[in-house]
């Protein structure tokens, strides 16, 4: 497999979830070998259960009782975005649930949003309305040209099977001095590091792609945009979620014991502060020339 980004040869960097990672020699860029249709792989795999605590999901906990611990991590970006644009329209790309869109309302935006997964758009819509959300991926939506001064990403990068091109049509849809904001794992981050295959966004086949500070430059440089802004944040998830992570991603028995034990109880909502600083957060705008 050669390197999505840059072209140089990839060697294999682990196995999981009965799927093979590879990293790129040249620019370190790690990528699923996804081995399907990316876009039937959509279809069935964000369905009810991704965010219902499907353990072969490896995804949420429970999306809906979750929201004051989602909604609390996307305040934290639209407090990075205010001082870039502090009012327009507001696309925020895989809206699931509609939080983003919800709290860019609330922020004084025009806000709507779309996601692929079905079931997820039906709850979106019963949040913010149904003509601020739309269903598809990023090659099956269309907006009007350049008719969106803030555009979102938030936990969904690496859910792309083509970043660069997904872009470059997204940027399509920003004004000319309109702000994207994208935030994933940083896979040279200490917590990657410390914790290798059981890192949260290790996990195949949803994450396609793991980037860090540089390849991402690159990345958004291909799609002709410039980074602005970086930003680290660590997040807030109910310990239910953490402990699903664990069982999941983590691949703790010990967690799956306990998640066995509190998931349905009270206790499964208690917060928890991970300050990991393994999230990044870019803002970028359109390249000139």
């Amino acid at each position: 497999m050669k390197c999505y980004l840059c072209g140089s040869p990839t060697v294999k960097y682990l196995h999981k979830n009965g799927y093979d990672l590879f990293e790129c020699v040249g620019c370190g860029l790690i990528r699923t070998d996804l081995r399907e249709p990316y876009e039937s792989f959509v279809e069935k795999h964000y369905s009810r259960g991704y965010f219902m605590g499907d353990a072969s999901k490896s995804a949420y906990a429970d999306y809906g009782r979750d929201k004051t611990y989602i909604t609390k991590n996307l305040e934290k970006f639209l407090r990075f975005i205010k001082p870039q644009k502090s009012k327009g329209t507001f696309l925020d790309v895989g809206c699931a649930y509609g939080y983003a869109v919800e709290l860019a309302v609330r922020y004084g935006y025009q806000a709507s949003g779309f996601d692929a997964s079905e079931h997820a758009v039906l709850e979106a819509k019963k949040l913010v309305g149904d003509k601020r959300i739309k269903q598809g991926l990023i090659t099956e939506v269309s907006y009007k040209a350049k008719s969106f001064d803030v555009i979102s990403l938030f936990d969904v990068f690496e859910h792309l099977s083509d970043p660069i091109g997904d872009i470059v049509k997204l940027t399509n849809y920003l004004s000319d001095d309109g702000v994207m904001i994208i935030a994933t794992g940083d896979a040279k981050s200490f917590a990657a590091k410390i914790f290798g295959r059981r890192w949260t966004f290790f996990i195949p086949p949803q994450h396609l792609f793991f980037f860090n500070r540089e390849n991402m430059t690159t990345t958004l440089h291909k799609a002709g945009l410039k980074p602005m802004k970086w930003y680290r944040i660590g997040k807030w998830l109910s310990l239910g979620y953490m402990l699903h992570l664990g069982r999941t991603t983590g691949e703790s028995k010990l967690a799956a014991l306990l998640y066995t034990l509190i998931g349905n109880t009270f206790l499964a909502r208690l917060p928890v502060y991970i300050p990991m600083m393994d999230n990044m957060v870019v803002i970028a705008q359109k390249r000139r020339g």
